[in-house]
């Protein structure tokens, strides 16, 4: 009673103070946007590609897909280039990489900005910065003190190879992703492109992100395989990496999925004795409802039935709205694969 008591006043008092309530959001997504940078950037230079502790040969790599995968992607294509200035970029792979990803998402902003949300895109742009400069500023020694070190080495030393590299770096990248979209926002690159289709199309991100990041796969294998050269026994191993590969992107977009719920659909369908259930629900969830009229089959009384779609997020809201309404209803939530029509989402600023 206390703790409902207490958020119900902190929400009456930044009702009535909405600079504060501004501030305080635009903080919250700052400090969710810095966290996922650092995350990203753990996931990718310690488990993704650890230049710094794998002694391998290059072809031993994952690619990420993404922005990071067209910055890995073009790299490897400069690496192709005979002469000194391959192994120019080889020596300067980190601020290579780091300037190549700044640069892949100038267009994507653009398209962040007109096709989403303004907001939308400044945090975006702010995660690409802290990105490139967490990939500059965080290395070995960074995390000499940490269980990140440890982790990455135990992976190398002990047999863990490819796969729990792919698993420990798709955790990352979608977890680093799946708290950017928490506020409106994405980590840039393939993100926004797949986070504005699926807005068009009202379904989640992992599949478009699947789609456009397995492409960038393909073509990252085929440069990998004709650097070392067709035929040879490492063109081999760099098909094998790739499955690795699809191991990570599938890690990435089941995290994603799990944690962004913003395109989900579920389906609330309440039987209850209260027909003035309906109006508490209208005026609390913004969405329609359907009502049908029934009878109890044991019973034989009179119910009113009201079929609700809403958003997975808001499901625990409802529920609760229901349950305090009328305690004796029979409510079911029903998970949808997609709908087709007028649904209202909260818009992106």
């Amino acid at each position: 009673m206390f703790k409902r008591s207490l958020q119900s006043r902190i929400t009456d008092f930044l009702y009535d103070h909405s600079k504060l309530k501004g501030t305080l959001n635009w903080g919250y997504a700052v400090l969710l946007c810095t966290l996922s940078a650092l995350i990203f950037t753990i996931g990718y230079k310690f488990f993704l590609v650890p230049r710094d502790l794998i002694t391998e040969a290059d072809h031993f790599r994952l690619v990420s897909g993404g922005a990071s995968g067209v910055s890995q992607t073009v790299i490897m294509a400069l690496e192709l280039i005979p002469g000194s200035f391959s192994d120019l970029i080889s020596e300067n792979e980190d601020f290579v990489y780091s300037i190549l990803y700044f640069a892949v998402n100038v267009p994507i902003v653009i398209l962040a900005w007109f096709g989403i949300g303004k907001r939308f895109t400044i945090i975006t742009l702010l995660n690409i910065v802290e990105i490139s400069l967490f990939t500059n500023l965080l290395s070995i020694e960074a995390i000499e003190d940490t269980i990140i070190r440890p982790v990455s080495q135990f992976i190398d030393d002990y047999g863990g190879g490819l796969l729990s590299r792919a698993i420990f770096a798709g955790v990352c990248t979608g977890l680093s992703s799946a708290l950017t979209f928490k506020v409106d926002a994405s980590s840039g690159g393939i993100d926004v492109i797949s986070y504005y289709i699926a807005l068009k199309k009202s379904t989640l991100v992992g599949k478009y992100s699947a789609y456009l990041n397995g492409g960038i796969l393909i073509v990252y294998t085929i440069l990998s395989a004709t650097k070392v050269g067709w035929g040879e026994k490492a063109s081999l191993e760099i098909v094998s990496s790739a499955l690795f590969s699809i191991i990570y992107l599938i890690v990435t977009m089941v995290v994603i999925d799990m944690i962004n719920l913003r395109n989900k659909k579920m389906k609330v369908e309440v039987v209850t004795d209260k027909p003035e259930l309906v109006q508490v629900l209208m005026a609390n969830i913004p969405h329609g409802a359907t009502i049908i009229h029934g009878e109890g089959a044991f019973s034989g009384q009179q119910k009113t039935i009201i079929e609700m779609v809403i958003s997975s997020y808001e499901v625990n809201q409802t529920v609760k709205i229901i349950r305090e309404t009328d305690p004796a209803t029979f409510v079911q939530v029903t998970e949808l694969k997609q709908v087709y029509g007028h649904f209202f989402i909260k818009p992106i600023k």
